[in-house]
């Protein structure tokens, strides 16, 4: 049962791929567009409808316009600007087929460069992987007896055997369903600007002095052994 709001965002985002002359797409497509043309306009991350589409669609897209938003840089948001100016001039050259809103046209052909630049901020932020994600599994005891007997329950027919399943492994997890935003892997042209930098350290230096005011206080705290002083310089 869909809401009233997410209604209004498919609808938008079919409108979308109207405007841009691409109905055929898939309406995932136009609601990224949609997304990036929002942000812009409200200069904010993505929220509500938004930020659940591009958590289950692009996490990296959706990284991008957060760190955009919560560096409070100007500059970053005039660079994105000029990556889907760049992209619109080009497609007004180029003799691509006029459309009603050739600037959302220029927001879809920029998304893949977009996302790589979230790719590489998420890169950025992981965690070093402990030596143990390294390390080769050893095989367990169920392991090697199942891979001993064959696993497929007795028949020795294999796979001419009709209708019988194996006593092990033969249940298929459950997968995700695919993603609907496909969109190709680009290089990023020029990297990232200098505005665009400025924008991701801002936002690094905002978390880490988050993390700073976290930190409890009690007898290993500011006040405890080895922090701050009471008042009057005494412990």
């Amino acid at each position: 049962m869909t809401t009233v709001g997410e209604e209004i965002f498919w609808e938008n985002a079919r409108a979308v791929l109207r405007d841009i002359g691409m109905p055929h797409l898939d309406p995932a497509h136009g609601a990224a567009v949609d997304i990036v043309r929002w942000c812009l306009n409200t200069r904010s991350r993505p929220t509500h409808h938004r930020q659940v589409f591009l958590e289950a669609e692009s996490p990296q897209l959706l990284a991008y316009l957060e760190t955009l938003a919560k560096s409070g840089d100007s500059a970053a948001s005039h660079a994105l600007k000029e990556r889907i100016r760049v992209r619109a001039e080009f497609l007004g050259g180029a003799g691509h087929p006029e459309c009603a809103r050739p600037w959302l046209a220029a927001i879809w052909h920029a998304l893949p460069e977009l996302v790589s630049l979230g790719q590489a901020i998420l890169d950025e932020s992981k965690p070093p992987l402990p030596i143990s994600a390294f390390e080769v599994p050893q095989p367990s005891a169920a392991t090697e007896s199942t891979e001993t007997s064959g696993g497929n329950g007795g028949d020795d027919d294999g796979d001419k055997s009709s209708g019988k399943t194996g006593s092990a492994g033969t249940t298929a997890a459950p997968q995700q369903s695919p993603r609907r935003l496909v969109l190709p892997n680009a290089p990023v042209d020029g990297e990232m600007t200098e505005a665009e930098k400025r924008a991701l350290q801002r936002t690094k230096d905002a978390d880490e002095a988050a993390k700073e005011d976290e930190t409890p206080e009690g007898p290993e705290g500011r006040d405890g052994p080895g922090g701050m002083k009471g008042p009057g310089g005494k412990r």
